[in-house]
């Protein structure tokens, strides 16, 4: 629900949203450029006193003095019949040069306030502001949900281009369009008197004739106040003997005699007039030039945001589900798939199950977790799909699953089945799944299967989950998914180095550059590749397959190359069509991020793990390490001859320190041995690392990776941590297929 509201004005408003926001762009230079030109009294503190006498001396018939935000002074006055704005020099008094408003300022300040439409403008623009405002407050809401927790919301933002483009531009600008927002729907308010603007009483003035001669104005006492807190002077008039010199400043509004130099009356500011001057500041810049160039770097986002954030709906959009055959009512239905999503990309499989259910004869009824709902009278299994959003959380459209499982009514008899939907690096990985499983167990319903998991959308793992139940429900399941994959890029193969002497089991390193076609504005003459770091993945379609297979990234975007390393599996499609190519074949391919497999920021030490094609995105790892930070690598392969990937470059790294220290275990050559033997081995060392504040990076298969774990378990043994808790702190992650 909270996705759909901060999407709604987002569409609504979008245009005056826009303009609003690049015209409070244009707008937020001024304050900057007017600060750039003042000419200012200089480190020596002066009155208003001795300005005003200044003025009145080299500018005849002056009648106001207006002090800008900037510290500009403005005079005007009667010349030749015309009134006339000069600019002054606060040290002399003297006129440098007209004053003449912008007439584009003033075009643009017209837009921004009230579109040219008077009072219904000005609604129309506040209405803009307050849905800015829910817009940034929702939007920091989901980030904040996005990340796994506000504690994360300032980590790595995961997803595809896209995503990334929104949220990242998002927390950029949240401060600064949260600030705009909420100033401009507060000086609205107080347009319309909703919020007193303040200043409602007069001061009360009792004045009579001038009997005396007029005080010098450099005398008057009352004027002795610093030329910082003024904002207006206007002048008496010599030409009234009852007149006297009026004077705004920010502490409030009051009239001076001319004869003794005065107050006649004075009317303090009050806390309204105050808290306006602030946000009118705080939303203009004006005083605070600085702020308004922030802010207008972040209005500037504004028209990108919108962009990106409809871009992500209408994505959001392609991607619901798309139902091949009825959708059986709820009332009828003997099976209720639900589904919770964030991105809507469960709704793929669910379809996937859902024709293949039909087809075996039930009558399905499918529907979001959030409809939940009483009425399934003929209800006998129910099946979840469900992601887990951050880490652990329900997805959004599962928010209210469990409240409403808790008040609901289910028939006795019911059978369910839980399969789950996550990125494994997450330290609660199919978290929220498991917690759906728990609470449907806790209602006293029976479980087909045990809660299944499938990592980073995997086909095969969700076509094993599919096989598993069709067993317990003793049908045969036809399940036919197409993913919807991401645009592809093609890429040309430009090098490879092979190792293994059996060409049926060799691995191969290749290294691609964009072929002829792949544009990427802004450039647009030559092929270029898209923004990606090394860890991040590589998707793949082999030709005759519908699923990705994803190889972790040697390389990243400044390298100039797109680097994997691949071992060719026996019957494997996607490793079989890669180890075959031969330079200058082209093959297309897409992008994922994979923020999490990173090392972090600082120079604590870093541990990197990997067996075989895992040490790819390790060495890319080493590579960029330009700070000399301790990097430590156990690397493992099957013998030193022809399976020591990358043997060479590892050694000259090490010469050139960006490697420290290299380990080495082979399977079936010299001690036999294995990465975790290793890692036993220097269990001592590791430790003392680890109380340094090393991170812990593992590449490579499920079972090396889960005998690197056990071991590490070991090695931490009465150190006071475990395996789990430095994975909760990010100090232990994992690539792992």
């Amino acid at each position: 629900m909270l996705r759909k509201l901060h999407s709604i004005p987002g569409l609504v408003a979008a245009l005056l949203m826009t303009i609003v926001a690049m015209t409070g762009t244009v707008l937020s230079v001024n304050p900057a450029l007017e600060h750039a030109s003042a000419v200012r009294p200089g480190l020596t503190p002066l009155s208003v006193a001795t300005l005003a006498s200044r003025v009145s001396t080299s500018v005849p018939d002056v009648e106001t003095l207006i002090r800008r935000p900037s510290g500009a002074i403005i005079a005007y006055y009667q010349a030749g019949g015309e009134q006339r704005a000069s600019i002054i020099d606060p040290a002399t008094g003297k006129a440098v040069g007209d004053y003449r408003p912008s007439p584009v300022e003033r075009w643009l300040k017209n837009l921004h306030r009230k579109l040219f439409l008077g009072d219904a403008g000005r609604i129309a623009t506040g209405a803009t502001a307050a849905f800015m405002l829910f817009a940034t407050l929702s939007g920091l809401v989901l980030l904040a949900r996005r990340m796994g927790g506000w504690t994360h919301i300032a980590a790595p933002i995961r997803g595809d281009g896209l995503q990334r483009l929104h949220n990242e531009t998002a927390r950029a600008a949240l401060a600064g369009l949260t600030l705009s927002a909420m100033t401009g729907v507060v000086m609205s308010l107080t347009t319309f008197g909703v919020i007193p603007e303040g200043g409602a009483q007069e001061p009360a003035l009792s004045v009579s004739a001038l009997t005396t001669p007029p005080m010098p104005l450099r005398q008057m006492p009352a004027l002795a106040i610093d030329v910082s807190r003024l904002r207006q002077l206007t002048f008496a008039s010599a030409a009234d003997p009852s007149s006297s010199i009026e004077v705004n400043t920010t502490d409030g509004v009051g009239y001076v005699d001319r004869s003794s130099g005065r107050w006649l009356a004075f009317q303090p500011a009050d806390a309204w007039q105050r808290a306006h001057g602030v946000v009118r500041m705080l939303h203009t810049g004006e005083g605070l030039w600085w702020l308004g160039l922030i802010l207008g770097v972040s209005s500037a986002s504004v028209p990108l945001l919108a962009a990106t954030g409809l871009l992500l709906w209408l994505r959001r959009r392609r991607a619901m589900l798309k139902l091949a055959g009825n959708n059986v009512p709820a009332r009828d239905a003997d099976t209720v798939l639900l589904v919770g999503t964030e991105g809507n990309s469960t709704w793929g499989f669910a379809s996937a199950l859902h024709a293949a259910l039909i087809r075996a004869g039930f009558r399905v009824h499918v529907a979001p977790m959030n409809d939940f709902a009483a009425g399934y009278r003929s209800l006998r299994y129910l099946l979840v799909l469900t992601a887990t959003y951050g880490d652990g959380d329900a997805p959004e459209s599962a928010i209210r699953f469990l409240p409403k499982l808790e008040r609901l009514t289910i028939p006795g008899g019911v059978a369910f089945g839980v399969l789950g939907f996550g990125d494994r690096q997450f330290p609660h990985f199919c978290g929220y799944a498991r917690t759906v499983h728990d609470a449907l167990t806790a209602r006293g319903l029976e479980a087909l299967t045990d809660p299944g998991t499938v990592d980073r959308q995997s086909e095969p793992e969700f076509r094993q989950w599919c096989t598993g139940l069709a067993e317990r429900l003793g049908v045969s399941l036809d399940i036919r998914y197409t993913p919807l994959l991401p645009p592809t890029i093609p890429l040309k193969l430009v090098s490879r180095d092979d190792y293994g002497a059996d060409p049926e089991d060799m691995t191969s390193v290749l290294r691609f550059r964009p072929a002829a076609g792949a544009r990427s504005w802004p450039t647009l003459l030559r092929p270029r590749l898209p923004r990606f770091e090394t860890g991040d993945l590589l998707g793949v379609v082999p030709p005759g397959a519908t699923s990705p297979r994803y190889y972790s990234l040697a390389s990243a975007t400044a390298d100039g190359l797109v680097e994997i390393c691949v071992r060719r599996h026996l019957n494997g499609v996607c490793s079989g069509y890669l180890t075959g190519l031969q330079p200058d074949d082209t093959i297309e391919a897409f992008m994922r991020p994979h923020a999490r497999f990173r090392p972090g920021a600082g120079s604590a030490p870093v541990i990197l793990i990997g067996a075989g094609t895992g040490i790819g995105p390790l060495i890319g790892f080493i590579r960029h390490n330009a700070a000399r930070r301790p990097m430590h690598l156990y690397f493992g392969a099957r013998n030193a001859d022809d399976g020591f990937l990358y043997r060479d470059e590892l050694r000259h790294l090490v010469a050139d320190r960006r490697l420290q220290a290299l380990t080495t275990a082979f399977s079936r050559s010299g001690s036999r041995s294995y990465v975790q033997e290793r890692l036993l081995a220097d269990a001592q060392s590791l430790r003392t690392l680890v109380t340094q504040g090393a991170q812990i990076m593992v590449c490579g298969g499920r079972r090396m990776a889960e005998g690197v774990a056990q071991a590490w378990e070991r090695i931490l043994t009465d150190t006071g941590l475990s395996v789990a808790q430095l994975r909760e702190q990010g100090r232990y992650v994992e690539d792992v297929y």
